[in-house]
């Protein structure tokens, strides 16, 4: 049925996405391209984010001890890529100030998500259910179809 993913399915499988488009870049040239593929790397992580943020992360949160900094350094390297991507936006494609941002969000990005795989994914799978995780995941297309709609 079309409403019934697991989150973290839903979420590693954004991951894949999202790294094949930054793959793309090692292929272009043209500065449209490559600002088109950043554009489509931003617009992904932005309801990937929401997701995370409105969905996973509040549910992550009941799951740990309240000393547990899992949770806080995971959000930190969001507010990163985010600022990143916020900065690449006043450059032109094939301005320097532009590629190093690109290049260290490129690095962000992969650090980030094997980090969020390995240690907030695991503990989530580990300590839910599926079905947990499948309401988790009718929550999170929730925020993907209201994403699409504006």
């Amino acid at each position: 049925m079309f409403n019934e993913i697991d989150l973290i399915d839903l979420l590693e499988r954004e991951h894949r996405e999202i790294e094949a488009i930054a793959q793309q870049l090692d292929s272009v040239d043209d500065a449209d391209e490559i600002r088109m593929l950043y554009l489509q790397i931003a617009d992904a992580l932005r309801t990937h984010e929401a997701i995370e943020q409105q969905v996973l992360f509040p549910a992550f949160a009941e799951l740990i001890d309240d000393d547990d900094s899992t949770l806080e350094a995971r959000v930190g390297e969001h507010h990163e890529v985010d600022t990143l991507l916020m900065e690449m936006g006043y450059f032109d494609s094939d301005d320097f100030a532009f590629l190093k941002r690109a290049s260290a969000l490129l690095l962000d990005l992969e650090g980030h998500f094997a980090r969020e795989e390995e240690t907030v994914f695991g503990l989530m799978r580990d300590q839910t259910t599926p079905e947990q995780r499948r309401e988790l995941g009718r929550q999170a297309l929730a925020i993907k179809v209201a994403a699409a709609v504006f």
